[in-house]
């Protein structure tokens, strides 16, 4: 008897101890408890995609670029794993790293740094083929953590038909039992009150006949605006780096830090102002709420789908010409090597021998690499986005916040409810 007990209180104190060992579990129950389920479930998705995003980088990392780094040749041993010398003064500069040149560009963070032999290393690691199985093994996990997820929320459903009683579900479930905030609760309750009323709106517009050809001829309108807004959105990024690539025949000092990002800059601020168009067009269309949220989704996808298609499109030009100058200068490098060894020889005289010919692969001449040049544009790409969002969060929420909360003693009436917020 006694051990049993003693074996259902260590079982009780492993699952404590499981319990707090998931990140962050304390913090999106005291979050939980404060603003309700629905808030929290923001965070338990961040921490989902925190922990693929997580699982992808440690097989990249421990597969990839670990190995080269370890068992590759060393930085300075090959041409394409060296500074050229004219940008060895400029290649720890902050400017210069941020746009993920100089010291960046040529280290394992790109393609550009690593060999071409098929192992390497005195446990001769087969580098190309765990490059390939690891692409293989981030899309199948990827998939795999997906495909669980929809198939937990499936079966998490209870079933039944959601089109019958809806009143007594409202009055039965609509309240979250998780909310242990008293204001929190107040909220819930009008947030509860509030959907009564549109219900009950809703329910007494459709009795109400309406003209079906407005409706048709809005949502045909809607549609139409949205259609304008995507081939409006691949034009200004095809335009972006078209004029991109006019930027980098140009010196990059004499370039503003608009022209060195306006791509990246263009492309965030689409994202990031598109959407918004998108929820306004909505309006025309009169849908039901978790239709035109899903319209708004699918639209979104278009957009970023359509997006990075046409990026890549218009990066195809960037890299042909790039294989065109790598092939001239794999073309003159013969020539090139024949005149240093020719002028190395007769700086000589005819009797004396002098040590074997040298070359530092910092002066050697290179052709740029394609691969590393589209990897730098999407990291750049990246970086770009995540700075974005930053901003406007700091800007549209924070200092939104900051106003309603020290002007709300002193304004008119109360800001929390009749200041204006998406």
């Amino acid at each position: 008897m006694m051990m049993a007990k003693k074996w259902a209180k260590f079982l009780r104190d492993f699952e404590n101890f499981k319990a707090a060992c998931v990140p962050w579990e304390n913090k999106i129950k005291a979050i939980e408890s404060q603003f309700g389920s629905s808030v929290a479930s923001y965070f338990l998705f961040l921490r989902w995609m925190y922990g693929v995003n997580m699982v992808l980088f440690i097989l990249t990392f421990s597969l990839i670029m670990l190995p080269e780094y370890l068992w590759g040749l060393p930085y300075g041993s090959l041409p394409r794993k060296t500074v050229p010398r004219a940008e060895e003064a400029s290649a720890a500069n902050f400017g210069v790293l941020y746009d993920f040149n100089g010291l960046a560009q040529y280290s394992v963070l790109f393609y550009g740094y690593y060999d071409n032999k098929r192992t390497i290393g005195w446990m001769n690691f087969r580098l190309p083929l765990s490059y390939f199985l690891v692409g293989i093994m981030c899309i199948g996990y990827s998939f795999l953590v997906v495909l669980k997820a929809m198939t937990k929320n499936i079966g998490d459903d209870g079933g039944g038909d959601d089109n019958t009683f809806n009143f007594s579900w409202k009055v039965f479930t609509s309240w979250d039992y998780l909310i242990g905030n008293p204001e929190t609760a107040d909220n819930k309750f009008n947030s509860i009150t509030m959907n009564f009323k549109e219900a009950i709106t809703e329910e007494k517009a459709a009795q109400v006949e309406e003209n079906v050809h407005l409706i048709r001829f809005l949502r045909f309108l809607a549609n139409f605006f949205v259609f304008l807004t995507l081939g409006g959105s691949g034009y200004l990024i095809f335009w972006a780096v078209k004029r991109s690539q006019e930027f980098a025949q140009q010196d990059p000092d004499t370039l503003g830090w608009w022209e060195k990002n306006e791509m990246n800059m263009v492309m965030s601020l689409l994202g990031m102002f598109c959407p918004t168009l998108f929820d306004l067009f909505a309006e025309l269309e009169d849908y039901h709420p978790l239709i035109a949220l899903k319209w708004l989704l699918g639209r979104i996808f278009a957009l970023l789908l359509g997006n990075l298609y046409v990026f890549i499109l218009a990066l195809m030009d960037e890299i042909n010409n790039k294989i065109e100058e790598e092939k001239l200068v794999k073309a003159n490098i013969t020539l090139w090597e024949a005149n240093m060894i020719k002028a190395y020889n007769a700086s000589f005289s005819e009797n004396s021998t002098g040590p074997p010919f040298f070359v530092h692969p910092a002066d050697v001449p290179r052709g740029p690499c394609w691969e590393t040049m589209v990897g730098q544009e999407f990291v750049r790409l990246t970086v770009s986005d995540v700075l974005t969002t930053y901003v406007t969060i700091l800007i549209g929420d924070f200092l939104r916040a900051c106003f309603v909360r020290f002007c709300n003693y002193c304004w008119c009436w109360d800001l929390e409810y009749g200041y204006w917020q998406k």
